[in-house]
């Protein structure tokens, strides 16, 4: 997939004046932001940066605890997210008495830069065209707090101006799927298979490295965009030639029991996905945030069902004549398709060999992780609620001209 040509370009102005997608990476009133960022923070950035770091450093114990590794990657590669949001809760709440000298100026110049209408937003977007990153925008800098997430070796904060930085919004599903390809090793196909979703969530994700398969992007900034645009981007990409039949069967059988509409062929199903578009377009629901939670929890239930059946080791029946394999080069062990293994600790263990008491126990484990994740897709679709009636708010506020129009009249009628 081809990267859009806009990405990288400087400031783009027809954004100008456009709504702020969630956590889009761009500066609103550039202006004010500069000379706040210039009278309150250039003078202490060193300072900055150390009561940064020392936020960071009293978190990363605790972090480390919580999630000790993520898709086999140690601590802290891959997690930029919940470093991000950690930081940004903890900085709600530190104790001036435990810093140091420095880190104590850097907060409260920090505190007084908020006070004085500086900007600070959690943002997510394309770093140097190589990364997903998650970082922040303060005033018109870029404040990266989990900078050693992609390259451990790297100090753990960085702190930049913001238009040095090379961070960029995504622009549309190409956009997407190339830095997906790129910093996820993930092949990206047009979602032709599950055609109801598709206007939602236009693409099919496998990863090289595991094989496994998963519906993207349900996140609240791409989703944010193909409703702004009237499923427009989504539709553009869904446009492309039919997904690879490999692919396409790979999902349809391991969904195959699921309540989802499936396509029967990947044209069939490009079709449908297109069809839909216009569909939804025509319904308006773009605008109707209730139909987004529905969309979230329905592709939440579908990339379950997928990694459940990649855990399991099922194996994608062979289509005739295709060169490419994407099952998963660590699935040799899984020829006994019948026998059912669990691995703990680098050990596997066959389920039907285990004494009771270690089938209750792992029956118990199952069941909490099972609640773990019925919570956090809770949370998900109670935190895109709130955006996506956020959002729904700023858009029905007045601007700053209607307001003047508005106190003229009213001191006439005065």
């Amino acid at each position: 997939m081809a990267a859009s040509n806009r990405r990288g370009q400087g400031l783009n102005t027809d954004r100008l004046f456009k709504p702020l997608l969630p956590n889009e990476p761009r500066i609103r009133n550039r202006a004010i932001q500069a000379a706040l960022t210039e009278r309150h923070l250039l003078p202490v950035l060193g300072e900055l940066e150390a009561w940064l770091l020392s936020v960071r450093n009293a978190l990363d114990p605790a972090l480390e605890r919580l999630q000790p590794t993520k898709h086999g990657k140690p601590y802290p590669l891959g997690q930029c997210l919940e470093i991000a949001l950690a930081v940004q809760k903890r900085l709600q709440a530190v104790e001036a008495s435990k810093l140091s000298k420095d880190a104590c100026v850097g907060q409260k110049a920090f505190s007084a830069f908020r006070r004085a209408g500086g900007a600070f937003r959690q943002v997510w977007g394309d770093l140097r065209g190589q990364y997903f990153q998650n970082a922040f925008q303060l005033g018109t800098l870029y404040v990266d707090v989990s900078n050693d997430t992609v390259v451990p070796t790297k100090p753990k904060v960085e702190i930049l101006p913001f238009e040095q930085a090379g961070f960029h919004p995504i622009n549309d599903y190409a956009h997407f799927g190339l830095i997906a390809s790129r910093y996820w090793q993930d092949e990206v196909y047009p979602n032709h298979v599950l055609p109801a979703l598709a206007p939602h969530c236009p693409l099919i994700h496998v990863s090289k490295a595991g094989g496994r398969v998963k519906v993207h992007s349900g996140n609240q900034y791409m989703l944010a965009l193909t409703h702004t645009g009237r499923f427009e981007p989504s539709e553009a990409v869904l446009r492309g030639a039919p997904m690879s039949a490999e692919v396409f069967e790979r999902v349809r059988h391991a969904l195959k029991n699921s309540k989802h509409l499936l396509a029967s062929t990947p044209e069939q199903g490009r079709l449908q996905a297109l069809r839909h578009c216009h569909l939804y377009r025509t319904k308006r629901w773009h605008l109707q945030p209730q139909r987004t939670l529905k969309v979230i929890e329905s592709v939440q239930d579908a990339n379950l069902q997928l990694a459940h059946w990649h855990h399991r080791g099922a194996r994608m029946p062979e289509v005739s004549n295709t060169p490419n394999d994407h099952t998963h080069p660590h699935n040799h062990h899984l020829e006994k398709p019948h026998m059912a293994t669990i691995k703990i600790d680098d050990r596997e263990y066959d389920i039907d060999k285990l004494p009771p008491e270690a089938k209750q126990q792992l029956e118990m484990v199952v069941a909490t992780e099972n609640k773990l994740r019925e919570l956090q897709r809770d949370t998900l679709i109670t935190q895109t609620a709130r955006n996506a009636y956020l959002a729904a708010l700023k858009a029905a506020l007045p601007t700053p001209m209607e307001e003047t129009l508005a106190m003229g009249e009213t001191l006439k009628l005065g």
